[in-house]
């Protein structure tokens, strides 16, 4: 036992009572976006109706789960202690760059799986795709391009859903950026797993427009 209890001291540098808290969120955050693969497929008909391209949804769910993996892997290096310093936090890394550059990959699919069809959208989602990794390297408006395109992809499903659900996918964020704030300033993990849990949950919103779409 002291030696199964020394080896996870060396994983991690939370107690075991947070890490219940903070490991299922994870595994939810990396499982959450393939939700999007079932509705698609059973609303596909209707949506090849409505949307520019369906499978840009689904490559969008899978490159979301992999920009997941690479959080959970940045997480893993920082022992899955939150700091300001650490790369999870304010911090620079591969894995963090990897993350970010792959979610925000994610939300670019989903815009033009949406409305590619506009070569406007489409040009932005590209630009905002080139504009991530250049300021991630030079430390300076990271989440930008993300914001922007998650922004635009709120109000262009409503535009094509017009269900005003999706409009929590931006409650979320907020949701995100209050926890995040949080955790950095007071060091409690507790918020840890919450940003994860609001940062992660705004793809079930796009899967219930899309769904509640199809009845109606």
């Amino acid at each position: 036992m002291r030696r199964i209890l020394s080896n996870s001291e060396k994983i991690i540098d939370i107690p075991w009572r947070m890490a219940i808290w903070i490991f299922p969120i994870h595994l939810y955050a990396l499982l959450v976006p393939l939700i999007l693969i079932p509705v698609v497929s059973n609303n596909r008909l209707l949506l090849e109706e409505k949307i520019f391209n369906v499978d840009l949804l689904f490559l969008a769910a899978a490159v979301l789960v992999l920009g997941s993996l690479f959080e959970i892997i940045q997480n893993h290096i920082d022992r899955w202690f939150v700091t300001s310093e650490s790369a999870s936090g304010n911090g620079y890394s591969l894995m963090d760059g990897l993350f970010t550059f792959f979610i925000l990959l994610g939300q670019a699919l989903i815009l033009i799986g949406l409305i590619g069809q506009n070569n406007i959208m489409k040009t932005f989602a590209v630009i905002c795709v080139l504009a991530g990794p250049i300021l991630y390297y030079r430390k300076q408006l990271v989440f930008l391009p993300t914001s922007l395109i998650g922004t635009i992809n709120t109000i262009v499903a409503f535009m094509i859903f017009k269900d005003w659900i999706i409009f929590m996918q931006l409650i979320t964020v907020a949701l995100t950026l209050l926890f995040f704030s949080r955790l950095l300033e007071t060091g409690n993990q507790f918020y840890h797993g919450l940003t994860t849990l609001a940062a992660s949950s705004g793809i079930l919103f796009l899967a219930f427009v899309i769904n509640n779409f199809s009845y109606g």
